[in-house]
């Protein structure tokens, strides 16, 4: 490879390292298709460095543009956003956050390319393992970053939400789209991402249902305790309670209570891997094929839940109207509100 291929803003030191020594593994094992996969690569980077200048090209979100009489800024923006709905809000969606939406999606096709690469050059051998996690960390930082962009945008458009809540989600949208490269989730929440990456190593073991083993799990993994002080307090009602078994075990609310019937009538008991979504109660309209790629898994993690969770909110049917990471959220979001309150307050 091309050592100018990487001289990319879109990539860090580490992830440059990491495509250098898969490429160089690719050579050293004389691997017919290396030429191909070598190009592959360096196409793909190039792509995304293409899509990257195009992003940067519109206008920046927090500065002003007028067009003749018109003026808007990030406040008219956020103002439109908090009056949206989910019928709406794409059509409120800035260039730039649209673009660079693709290339969140490239980045994250360009770690499953390299994947895919790894496996020709490093399979059966000792350090795959470390390359393959390496990788693995980065498709689950871009698939996070598309969930919390989906739940930053649910927030937006649910008007049974107070106004101000709103509004700090769609500032937290703005920013978001504003600025793709530097600014890493954690800015946005911090809980959700050391939560989904301890979540995506536990395994569930259904037992009696109760999650008590998962909790620990979690803990053990890395799971941030606000995550978990939030539903295990005493005043958590009960569907919050129910969405947060459904982080746990990755299956519906309406499955659990069917399998737990089962289990109470003496059925064996069953174990399911991490990011396990192949089980599902859920209408086909919802969900309908079986995924079997590590990428597809864990993003169906969250996407099922969330879709049958709206299902329930305008349907008006029984069990949690929102997923775990959205009910956090949203208390974090509702704290932030108070805690800009009472600066104002104080002056």
């Amino acid at each position: 490879m091309d050592t100018t291929t990487l001289d990319t803003p879109v990539l860090t030191q580490d992830e440059k390292r990491l495509i250098r020594d898969i490429t160089d593994s690719l050579k050293e094992c004389r691997n017919p298709d290396a030429a191909h996969l070598d190009q592959a690569i360096c196409e793909s980077i190039a792509r995304l460095s293409d899509l990257a200048r195009v992003m940067n090209a519109y206008p920046s979100l927090l500065e002003s543009q007028s067009l003749g009489q018109q003026r808007r800024d990030a406040a008219s923006l956020i103002e439109a956003l908090s009056n949206a709905t989910l019928f709406t809000v794409d059509m409120l969606l800035p260039m730039r956050a649209a673009v660079g939406q693709v290339y969140v999606m490239a980045r994250l096709n360009l770690f499953r390319l390299l994947h895919q690469v790894a496996q020709e050059a490093l399979g059966g051998r000792d350090e795959f393992t470390a390359v393959e996690d390496a990788i693995g960390a980065r498709i689950s930082q871009s698939i996070h970053n598309k969930v919390i962009e989906s739940l930053l945008i649910a927030i937006v458009c649910d008007d049974s939400l107070g106004r101000a809540v709103r509004t700090k989600a769609a500032t937290a949208l703005t920013h978001l789209w504003e600025d793709r490269f530097s600014r890493r989730i954690e800015a946005f929440l911090p809980v959700l991402e050391t939560t989904w990456e301890a979540r995506r190593q536990t395994t569930v073991q259904l037992g009696t249902l109760m999650g008590v083993s998962e909790v620990f799990a979690l803990m053990r993994a890395g799971g941030d305790i606000r995550f978990l002080d939030y539903f295990s307090r005493k005043t958590c009602p009960p569907e919050e309670l129910q969405a947060f078994r459904e982080f746990l075990f990755s299956v519906s609310t309406e499955e659990l209570e069917s399998l737990s019937d089962k289990l109470v009538e003496g059925h064996h008991r069953a174990s399911y891997p991490g990011v396990d979504t192949t089980l599902s109660l859920s209408p086909t309209y919802l969900y309908n094929h079986t995924a079997t790629d590590f990428v597809t898994q864990l993003y169906l993690f969250f996407v099922k839940r969330h879709l049958e969770a709206h299902a329930r909110r305008i349907r008006n049917l029984p069990g949690p109207k929102r997923t775990a990471e959205e009910y956090v959220m949203v208390y974090f979001l509702e704290q932030s509100c108070t805690m800009d309150g009472d600066r104002a307050d104080t002056g």
